[in-house]
C-alpha cells in the first residue's frame, strides 16, 4: 500500500495583521454569543429602521440596499418601512467579517511543502 502524503500549505501573514485578524474574530465571536444570550432573554424581538441599521453598522444606505437585494439580510415591512432584526444584522456583520478574513488569507503568499513544486 502506497503512503501518499498531502502537501502542507503555509500562509505568510505579517504578525501585526495576524494579531488584528485574530482579535477581530475573537471579539465578533464573543459579541455574537453575548447578543444571542440577550436576545433569548428578551420577550420582544429588537428591530431597527434602515437608517438606524446603517448608523449602527457604519455603512451607507446603498450598501444596505445591496445586501437586501443579494438576500444577505431580509427585512420585515411595517407601515411601508423596512425594519431589520438586530440579530440578523449582527449575523450579517459576522458573515461579512468571515468573508473578509478568508479573502485576506487568500491574498497572502503561500508555501507548499511536501510537493514537487514550491509556490511563493
Amino acid at each position: 500500500m502506497e503512503n501518499k502524503q498531502n502537501p502542507r500549505i503555509y500562509r505568510l501573514v505579517p504578525s501585526e495583521q495576524l494579531e488584528r485578524l485574530i482579535k477581530t474574530n475573537f471579539l465578533l465571536s464573543k459579541g455574537l454569543l453575548l447578543f444571542e444570550y440577550l436576545c433569548s432573554r428578551n420577550d420582544e424581538p429588537l428591530f431597527l429602521t434602515a437608517e438606524a441599521a446603517c448608523e449602527v453598522l457604519g455603512i451607507h444606505p446603498e450598501t444596505l440596499t445591496r445586501y437586501r437585494q443579494k438576500r444577505l439580510i431580509r427585512p420585515k415591512i411595517y407601515r411601508r418601512q423596512f425594519l431589520y432584526s438586530a440579530y440578523d444584522l449582527l449575523m450579517l456583520v459576522y458573515r461579512i467579517n468571515q468573508r473578509n478574513l478568508q479573502n485576506a488569507l487568500r491574498r497572502t503568499p503561500r508555501i507548499v511543502v511536501g510537493a514537487d513544486e514550491h509556490k511563493v
